[in-house]
């Protein structure tokens, strides 16, 4: 299900080799203040349908103008089956539903040009972590909308020493059931190898908003910054 996009949390830890320039900047960054843009995401139902094994995520940056100039998530695939966690669904059909899913697998990238850039031209990795936790709201027993918190982890190519969470505090559906407009990532198919989903395969889309990169040293490889050097870095 596309228990989408939302507070969307990526701690990655980078690699060090000689050929790379310098790890990002730490620092936080926030899309309200312009630092890091905001996005708009895809979930293929390559599985057949919402909350199916294979579906797949694909998220780019939104400019206005340009998807996927400032950073992406790519193919994060659905591997689990969502696990319902709260229920206030009552028997007029109205109340909310809350998920937890899990999915594997993916990549995600960042322009080496955004305000953490330090000299490479872009930083990029391999997901090992990533969970949703989506609020589905219904009226007289029909889905009306949803809204989505997301935990994302994974390694970059480059460095061990640093790493960062990526927080999208909100990501709300702006279509089911059918083809994303131009303006929207793409379908995509994570089983099949991160290639584009067949034409008959449908799903759903939105917008990712209110996003905050925080980068700072790791204190133990591949684990979530602490709060506390979350709001060490806060400037």
């Amino acid at each position: 299900m596309r228990t989408g996009i939302g507070v969307f949390i990526v701690a990655v830890c980078f690699l060090v080799p000689t050929a790379y320039a310098d790890y990002p900047l730490d620092g936080v960054y926030m899309s309200m203040l312009g630092q890091i843009q905001e996005g708009r995401f895809s979930e293929s139902w390559v599985g057949g349908g919402q909350g199916q094994l294979g579906n797949t995520v694909h998220a780019l940056s939104w400019d206005d103008v340009e998807l996927g100039a400032e950073w992406n998530v790519l193919c994060p695939v659905l591997a689990e089956p969502p696990e319902l966690i709260e229920d206030t669904v009552d028997e007029y059909g109205n109340g909310h539903r809350v998920y937890r899913t899990v999915y594997m697998d993916g990549t995600f990238w960042m322009t080496g040009a955004g305000a953490w850039g330090n000299g490479d031209p872009e930083y990029y990795g391999d997901l090992f972590h990533y969970t949703h936790t989506t609020t589905m709201q219904f009226v007289g027993g029909e889905l009306v909308g949803y809204n989505t918190n997301a935990q994302l982890s994974g390694s970059f190519t480059g460095y061990t020493e640093k790493c960062m969470q990526l927080t999208i505090a909100n990501a709300v559906s702006v279509g089911i059931g059918g083809i994303p407009p131009a303006d929207y990532p793409v379908l995509l198919d994570g089983p099949s190898g991160c290639v584009d989903a067949p034409p008959e395969i449908i799903g759903e889309w939105g917008n990712v908003w209110s996003i905050t990169l925080i980068i700072s040293d790791c204190a133990t490889s591949n684990e979530d910054v602490s709060w506390s050097t979350i709001k060490s870095l806060y400037r």
